[in-house]
């Protein structure tokens, strides 16, 4: 039976304004763009997440307790700008695949340079001579070359 009075679970908390929270919001959409990242994966970071570390593009990598199949931990990277698996430099990779239990660090060698993201499509894109974009001239072909004749 009812006893009068009415409970109204669709009324908003009493403690927080309309304005304290749609700033509150504001915010988390704020920083949840700042990584170029979805509410979910936000929230789902800062509950579940346990940060690992951070490479030299300021990419930071997370794992959680959470077991999945074949009884892996759960691990993932948040991109700083556009989400790019290129961006993720080879010691990481085989972390986040499971290759290595932790990260690889070992000094970088003299000869070794930093990890680059693929460059395709962007203005420091490699384009090969005669490319149009380097005005289409190409060099002439030099006499070492002999065009394939299927008779021969």
């Amino acid at each position: 039976m009812s006893s009068g009075r009415q409970k109204n679970f669709t009324s908003e908390p009493q403690n927080w304004t309309r304005p304290q929270k749609t700033a509150i919001f504001a915010r988390v959409l704020h920083l949840a763009k700042d990584n170029e990242m979805t509410l979910g994966t936000w929230l789902y970071t800062k509950l579940k997440g346990q940060k690992v570390g951070e490479d030299d593009l300021g990419n930071e990598y997370y794992k959680s307790s959470r077991k999945r199949a074949g009884n892996r931990e759960e691990r993932w990277v948040i991109f700083v700008g556009d989400a790019e698996a290129s961006k993720v430099p080879p010691e990481w990779h085989a972390w986040l695949h499971h290759t290595t239990d932790e990260p690889i660090q070992t000094a970088r060698k003299a000869w070794q340079q930093p990890h680059q993201s693929n460059q395709t499509g962007t203005e420091t894109a490699y384009l090969p001579p005669g490319h149009d974009r380097k005005g289409g001239q190409r060099a002439a072909a030099t006499g070492d070359y002999e065009a394939w004749s299927p008779d021969g």
